[in-house]
């Protein structure tokens, strides 16, 4: 349910001032002006403050404290569009999910992101892309950096092959890897070869190598595979034709699956679409229209979902700014930048934003979704996990 928005939620800056309410001390003060604020604990090393400023903007901030072990930033891949606040439930296992917001841009079509996106240390999606991405490495530190997949196999007769994707549409000439992520019947369905393949290694490791055991060949497009399943597809192209030859039932292959630039083992990603901040400066326009991004959409308002880290990588901020609303217009770049830039930011990368923008606290929407059905359907969420609960497995 939607909280009405705002209106019970204003406190008067007399009662700021008065120190009635205030920011986390981490956040700064005294570098904020504000019209009013709200800032509540939801766990310890992690607050929610909502902001109501002259514009109009309303916006809303989760901050967590990633030096807390209690805590893991997780990405969550539902199968096609669903909401944010039902993939929480999802996922929510003895409220262990204390908060999220919506991720990546996606097709409307296909219900896949637009970006790379890895769970858990496994890949849900990998392509060839040239945007910027948040990642976190297995030990939890951030990253924001533009990712590209990259990813080969290795036959027992020591050739080299390079896998173009992790469920990723076909082209010809390529090699594409299948995984249980693979959300329709029959993904591997058309011309070109196929192997089923078994993991010997234990577990994914994204940025890491794995051996797999070619299982069988020809496997049926309306197969469900299972979390240790993976289908290696074979394009018919002339150069990934030894590739079909190369590949045998029996066959231990060693795969590599990561980045470039090569960022170590990740644990999770999920893509964006343009850098707000690096090394505490606003990015132009120039650079972010490199990752096919219009000068149009930077400048103009909407509602918009963004992700901040401070200077020492000890603080994730999760936010929001609502727009095409009376209360709130939404946020340039620019703008974006300037508040981060006043609550600690010093990388910033921005996310799906419009109608899709949503945040869930204790598993409540905290802000005001602006399409006019509601909340919209989303192909990924960012979620602040609490650990000690065991994850969801495919």
């Amino acid at each position: 349910m939607i909280p009405p928005r705002r209106a019970g939620m204003i406190y008067s800056l007399v009662a700021y001032a008065l120190g009635v309410l205030g920011l986390p001390p981490s956040l700064g003060a005294a570098e904020v002006r504000t019209d009013s604020i709200q800032s509540v604990t939801v766990a310890p090393g992690i607050v929610h403050t909502s902001y109501t400023k002259a514009g109009p903007y309303t916006l809303d901030v989760l901050e967590v404290d990633l030096s807390n072990p209690g805590y893991a930033i997780e990405s969550f891949r539902p199968v096609g569009l669903v909401r944010t606040s039902q993939q929480v439930r999802e996922n929510d296992r003895e409220q262990h999910v204390l908060g999220a917001i919506n991720a990546d841009f996606f097709s409307f079509k296909t219900g896949w992101p637009v970006g790379n996106q890895v769970v858990n240390g496994e890949f849900a999606l990998g392509l060839a892309t040239p945007r910027s991405h948040l990642a976190f490495s297995v030990a939890g530190r951030p990253f924001m950096e533009r990712l590209t997949f990259r990813g080969w196999l290795r036959t027992p007769t020591g050739k080299h092959y390079d896998i173009a994707g992790v469920n990723d549409a076909h082209k010809n000439n390529s090699i594409i890897l299948h995984t249980s992520f693979s959300d329709t019947a029959t993904p591997w369905i058309g011309p070109g070869a196929t192997f089923l393949l078994q993991k010997v290694s234990s577990g994914w490791r994204a940025g890491d190598t794995l051996r797999l055991l070619v299982a069988s060949s020809g496997v049926e497009g309306s197969r469900t595979l299972g979390s240790q399943e993976a289908v290696l597809w074979i394009g018919g192209g002339a150069s990934v034709g030894g590739a079909r030859e190369d590949v045998r039932v029996g066959d231990t292959l060693v795969t590599y699956l990561g980045f470039e630039p090569d960022i170590g083992h990740i644990a999770n990603v999920v893509g964006g679409g343009g850098m707000i901040l690096r090394g505490g400066q606003p990015v132009s326009d120039s650079t972010n229209v490199e990752e096919k991004i219009s000068v149009a959409f930077l400048r103009a308002r909407h509602p918009r979902t963004f992700v901040a880290i401070n200077q020492d990588t000890t603080k994730l901020l999760l936010c929001t700014v609502d727009g095409r609303q009376e209360t709130s217009i939404g946020m340039s770049f620019q703008e974006m930048a300037d508040f981060l830039l006043s609550i600690g930011g010093w990388h910033a990368v921005n996310l799906d934003g419009g109608g899709s923008t949503t945040m869930v606290v204790n598993g409540v929407i905290v802000n005001s979704p602006s399409d006019k059905t509601g909340e919209r359907p989303v192909a990924n969420t960012l979620q602040i996990i609490k650990r000690g609960v065991p994850t969801l497995t495919r």
